[in-house]
């Protein structure tokens, strides 16, 4: 059996072409994010997305609405950034990060670029790192250095998206 470090280590955001090229109704949408981020409802404790949340995403004008209730590719792309980026960072900044990416790449573009980047970042934060015996780091060390640089890395981002 995993442990989570190596089922995180092991964790696929999918791509753009996995993503369905087919209209989907709102509990189809659930269905998919929910399978593919289903380790993070673990960790977090919580569900990772409902319907209530999807409307309110759409009143609150981060995500455009459905056509004839039916949600396309670009949404179910939103969708995946906005379940991930809410642990870190409001809704709205999260719309500001999308409406950033996308003003400068095409949507599959930046919702690859996306993946690429979480997958990366988890496995640079996940990976088994060998250290010199003189530098074995305490893991409350560890733990404090993982916060302190989760709060200068969002404080970055808000800096950043605003110029």
């Amino acid at each position: 059996m995993e442990t989570i470090s190596e089922e995180l280590l092991n964790f696929h955001c999918p791509r753009w072409l996995e993503l369905p090229d087919i209209d989907l109704y709102m509990d189809q949408l659930v269905s998919i994010l929910e399978k593919n981020l289903v380790i993070f409802e673990e960790i977090w404790g919580e569900k990772i997305i409902t319907s209530m949340m999807i409307n309110n995403y759409v009143k609150q004008k981060v995500v455009e609405p459905p056509i004839k209730k039916r949600y396309n590719r670009s949404h179910l792309a939103y969708f995946f950034v906005i379940c991930i980026m809410k642990r870190v960072l409001s809704i709205s900044e999260t719309g500001d990060l999308i409406t950033y990416l996308i003003s400068q790449h095409k949507i599959d573009y930046a919702y690859n670029l996306f993946c690429d980047e979480l997958e990366s970042a988890i496995k640079e934060v996940f990976s088994p790192k060998v250290q010199p015996s003189n530098q074995i780091k305490a893991p409350e060390l560890i733990i404090l250095k993982s916060a302190v640089l989760a709060f200068a890395n969002k404080t970055y981002f808000q800096v950043s998206i605003k110029k």
